[in-house]
């Protein structure tokens, strides 16, 4: 099996925690020899009380310089690290060195394994560690309120009780390695369009349980020792400023008793500080020196930074960072990162393996899968099925230890008596294709795309491009496949897409562009060729203007042109970045630039390249189409359609090969306006280093696929609207927008049953090569008096089929007995077991305390009304076999 590392751009990034990690402000060897007693290095004392020892001796100085996220000097005197933090929700950052690319937050959480979650954290923390950081931003808690978040595939899914799980085991996996795990994103931190600037209403029962509800499993069971506070508002403060967040119910309500960071630039000033802010992340100047001299004049009180310099000395006591420093914690600047053992790459790859494996999820299944042995020859259809396959932002792992494509996997597995051909079919995706519109104009209609970037040009207002916008020479030309342009944090600052990056300062900045290129029609008709743009955008066909329009607002403008089939029309486009708010100085939620020319086709029209698919498909056994979107930090999707025209181009293979089965590699849910023409469908998410190998072996039934959807998958992108939760995109031009949760305590799956809508896919979907049967659910009543003993559900698992296999039972309790509105259904436990051919086993489900409860806004407490309470046990919250009643006595 060939290894690769296809379109990994290793890019020295301003990232959100390494910016200030090589700060050359302070200089020092190791900690020098001293003669004074230092009794905090006594082990046999817990945490607390050696953080008290030390916290005794500090000067202001001292504790202030503590309290710098990275970049500071530390304690070396007292042999006192500095904090030295490293991006990594799904492995552990590195632009110079090779780590371990595990699949992302949302393929863990489909595994519903929270001892694979502890064995995942593990991997990220030791690699952090061994790269010289003692910090690790990572897991991500984001709840999936909407399926449009641009970083829903670093999180989690959408139930707060297998949220927490998740994360908390992550959590100890990471700590166990000896770092600090820095829980993000703390909280309500859902929408990446205007992050940094989006006002979050929310009630204070939902905030309660749905969104702090995980919070205080990983608080409680994590044990985190740094909890990451977000860019968002809450209530009118931002989530760094709110002491209600930070103190009311993270510090007292939920005992956290480590210290709180905030994101990159999330901090807005030294009230941050009595707020319950301890360390101000990169970005904002409130820290180290500053921050001493706002104690010295009274604005920060000399109190809340002893606290916060305790609640930095436990954690680091507790996670083991002062009795055992990674190699070069006293040496500044800090050193580069060492390439980490090939060894431990190996054993840690395997984790990754073990993880992409088990979150594959098998949506549709007609009996093409798994494939056998008398298949003689695969299409392997996708642009990107030769490629690193991951999201964008700071959550990517750039730069994989050991890669292998859905190609590689695919083509390996076969071995050399298959024929295995491959076939693009579309362009490669990249942050342009989450803008809703029609799809680009491809390559294959395009040619000599000349790009012409210029830096800084304001344009105009009115409804024509300023010419002195293109004056002068450009800062960048080049050659590009497509007229399709976002910028953005996930576009440039980390790209992981085959698409170059326009690189700084160009992504971040206002620009104009002109595009020219040559365009030839697959048929004759009229087509519909359009601007999709935010901010002033001109389209001509052969000289003549046919779309001019200012772009206030982000929307798509469509000219229709008939055009010949083999006839070369000249096209040009310009474009300038001047609508209001399209830059507004905060790069981590600024607009950006936003065009695409896109199309629509006269019916019956096949472009060619999907043409060239299809006849690779039409003579091959079995059509395997790896259809892949591309999402990131800062960036919401516009739609929940595949990009690139994928639907079109899964549509015409399945057409001439009935055998055609879909691999999404994908963010989170999309349509499937081709669900019924095609064999099956299996969701792989963005599976790290090892897609291609587990992809390979799922696709032969080497692994029996045991993933369950930890998100709904909608039928449209309607649905979510019906239940309350609206595209956050449609905020991308508002500078101060404001969300209201208005569909309160019944997010994600719980509203679909709230509201009576049926998605395409329910949360807990995956099936198997298997089959199980249920049988037998019998319930343990739960008694308030003892709440220590959880309420039980049992029940017979039996594998009813030919092989063996994995299945994760469900367990979901229904209303509970109260007059006040609860969820009609919410799951309550779960257990995963494997089973071989034949084999039955008795099953017992602990049921979470929680999920009988409900929280009383006007007490401030869990109420646990007492009575009986349905029970439903199933294979997902749409399949339940089994039914059952729970006294609550």
């Amino acid at each position: 099996m060939t290894e690769k590392r296809a379109g990994v751009r290793r890019r020295a990034a301003a990232l959100l925690l390494v910016a200030a990690s090589t700060a050359t402000l302070f200089t020092s060897g190791a900690p020098a020899a001293v003669a004074v007693e230092q009794p905090w290095m006594n082990t046999s004392l817990s945490a607390d009380q050696r953080a008290d020892l030390v916290l005794q001796r500090l000067t202001l100085t001292q504790k202030t310089n503590l309290l710098i996220q990275s970049g500071g000097p530390g304690i070396p005197e007292y042999g006192i690290p500095a904090i030295r933090g490293i991006d990594g929700c799904c492995g552990s950052f590195s632009s110079t060195t090779a780590t371990t690319a595990l699949p992302v937050g949302l393929a863990l959480a489909s595994s519903f394994d929270t001892d694979l979650a502890q064995a995942y954290g593990k991997v990220s923390g030791s690699e952090a560690r061994a790269n010289g950081y003692n910090a690790l931003a990572g897991p991500t808690m984001d709840l999936a309120r909407t399926p449009y978040s641009g970083r829903l595939w670093e999180s989690q899914g959408e139930d707060p009780m297998l949220l927490g799980d998740i994360a908390a085991a992550q959590t100890r996996g990471e700590q166990s390695a000896g770092v600090t795990a820095i829980a993000k994103h703390y909280l309500l931190n859902n929408h990446e369009s205007r992050r940094a600037h989006v006002d979050v209403q929310v009630d204070e029962r939902t905030l309660q349980e749905v969104y702090l509800r995980s919070w205080e499993t990983e608080v409680k069971e994590g044990q985190p020792g740094a909890v990451m506070c977000s860019f968002n508002e809450v209530a009118g403060e931002h989530a760094c400023s709110n002491s209600h967040l930070l103190t009311d119910l993270l510090k007292d309500q939920l005992g956290f008793s480590g210290y709180v960071s905030s994101d990159y630039d999330a901090a807005h000033g030294y009230a941050d500080y009595a707020a319950g802010l301890d360390v101000a992340g990169p970005g904002w100047q409130i820290s180290g020196p500053n921050l001493q001299a706002a104690v010295e004049r009274g604005e920060v009180p000399a109190a809340r930074v002893d606290d916060a310099a305790r609640r930095v000395l436990r954690s680091m006591f507790a996670q083991g960072i002062v009795d055992n420093p990674p190699a070069g914690s006293f040496t500044n600047p800090q050193p580069a990162p060492q390439a980490i053992p090939a060894a431990t790459l190996q054993a840690n790859g395997a984790v990754a393996e073990q993880v992409a494996d088990a979150s594959a999820v098998l949506l549709k299944n007609t009996g093409t899968l798994p494939l056998t042995s008398r298949t003689t020859s695969i299409a392997v259809i996708g642009a990107d099925a030769d490629a690193y396959i991951d999201g964008g932002g700071s959550g990517a792992i750039v730069n994989p230890a050991n890669l292998t494509t859905v190609l590689d996997g695919i083509t390996a597995r076969a071995g050399k008596n298959v024929k295995v051909e491959q076939a693009a079919g579309t362009d490669p995706v990249s942050l342009a294709d989450t803008l809703p519109g029609p799809a680009p104009v491809p390559s294959s209609a395009l040619s000599d795309v000349q790009a012409q970037y210029w830096a800084g040009a304001d344009g105009s207002s009115g409804t024509y491009i300023d010419p002195s916008a293109f004056a002068g020479a450009p800062q960048l030309a080049r050659t590009e496949k497509q007229i399709n342009l976002r910028t953005g944090l996930s576009a440039d600052a980390i790209n992981t897409s085959q698409v170059a990056p326009l690189g700084f300062p160009l992504a971040l900045q206002p620009i104009s562009a002109r595009w020219t290129a040559k365009l030839t029609a697959p048929a004759t008709g009229t087509y519909g060729l359009s601007l999709s743009h935010l901010g002033t955008a001109r389209l001509y066909v052969d000289g003549v203007e046919v779309v001019a329009d200012a772009g206030t607002t982000y929307g798509t403008h469509t000219a229709q042109v008939p055009l010949v089939a083999g006839r070369t029309y000249d096209i040009r486009v310009e474009y300038t970045t001047d609508a209001p708010n399209q830059f507004d100085g905060v790069f981590n939620d600024q607009a950006g630039a936003m065009l695409r020319l896109g199309w629509t086709l006269p019916s019956g029209t096949v472009p060619t390249n999907i043409q060239q698919a299809v006849e690779v498909a039409r003579r091959s056994e079995v059509a395997v189409v790896v259809a892949r979107d591309y999402t990131g930090e800062a960036s919401d999707r516009g739609s929940l359609s595949l990009p690139q025209d994928q639907d079109r181009l899964i549509e015409a293979v399945a057409a001439v090969n009935p055998r055609t089965v879909v691999v999404l590699a994908t963010s989170g849910p999309v349509t499937m306006p081709w669900l019924g023409k095609v064999s099956g469908v299996v969701e792989t998410w963005y599976a790290g280093q090892a897609q291609g190998k587990s992809i390979a072996r799922v696709l032969y039934g080497d692994v029996n696929p045991s993933g369950k959807l930890p998100v709904t998958f909608p039928a449209s992108d309607a649905q979510p609207a019906q239940i309350g939760t609206k595209n956050p995109f449609e905020t991308v031009t508002q500078l101060n927008p404001t969300v209201s949760y208005d569909e309160g305590v019944n997010v994600g799956y719980r509203g679909y049953q709230a509201k009576g809508v049926t998605p395409l896919f329910p949360f807990g979907h995956g099936l198997s090569y298997t089959t199980f049967g249920y049988e037998k659910a019998q319930t343990k009543d739960f008694k308030t008096k003892d709440p220590s003993k959880p309420a039980q559900v049992k029940l017979q698992l039996t594998n009813t089929g030919k092989v063996s296999g994995t299945e994760v039972v469900q367990v979901y309790v229904g209303k509970l007995p109260t007059t006040v509105e609860t969820p009609t259904r919410a799951l309550a436990g779960y257990a995963r077991v494997t089973l071989e051919p034949g084999k039955k086993k008795n099953v017992t489900v602990d049921l979470d305390t929680r999920s009988l409860q409900y929280w009383d806004a006007a007490t401030d407490s869990w109420v646990t009304p007492k009575g009986k309470v349905p029970v439903y046990v199933g294979t997902s919250s749409g399949d339940i076999r089994l039914t059952a009643v729970l006294d609550v006595m």
